[in-house]
């Protein structure tokens, strides 16, 4: 892959192939440029179905990464392998005074991940934590917090049924829903 990055080397590796190994070359690029516009086209679409449902990517099993999105371990993975063993999950409280919060569009917002502070700071978003939340905006912590703490508790709940799934065929301990 670094000799294609090159342009010197790649007209080197040129030189050096036959013309119908060049045309294999060409034929294996163009089909792997049509994958990856293929799930370009894909990740677009779920990107504006997250959107649209109120979710972040992170949320979804995804990750930012400098050349766009990257899939991390998801639950239909973990679901579709019996062999890997899946996280088994743990209850965390929400703690308003650990929570920070920006302010978009006129209303606040609840700071759902930390790697989205660096994507709001760098568009002029300040994040602040609860203690230096405007009073103004006080009334709406409340509702905010438990929003999150209903969708903390659908998303553990799923998780205890995955590790269910995988401890009753593998002898562990079956956790319990909240």
């Amino acid at each position: 892959m670094s000799l294609l990055l090159d342009k010197r080397e790649l007209k080197k590796a040129a030189k050096e192939l036959s013309v119908l190994k060049l045309q294999e070359v060409m034929d294996v690029l163009t089909s792997v440029m049509e994958e990856r516009q293929n799930e370009s086209v894909a990740l677009d679409k779920v990107r504006e179905f997250a959107k649209a449902q109120g979710f972040t990517l992170e949320q979804l099993g995804y990750k930012q990464n400098s050349d766009g999105l990257t899939v991390a371990v998801a639950v239909d993975d973990i679901e579709s392998h019996d062999s890997k063993r899946p996280v088994k999950p743990k209850f965390k409280t929400i703690n308003k005074d650990s929570q920070f919060f920006y302010v978009e569009g006129g209303s606040l917002q609840l700071l759902k991940t930390h790697t989205m502070k660096k994507g709001l700071n760098d568009r002029g978003i300040d994040v602040v934590p609860f203690s230096k939340v405007e009073k103004k905006y006080l009334k709406q912590v409340d509702a905010l917090l438990e929003d999150a703490g209903k969708q903390a508790l659908v998303n553990f709940n799923q998780k205890v049924d995955i590790w269910n799934d995988w401890a009753q065929q593998h002898g562990e301990e079956i956790l319990v829903k909240r």
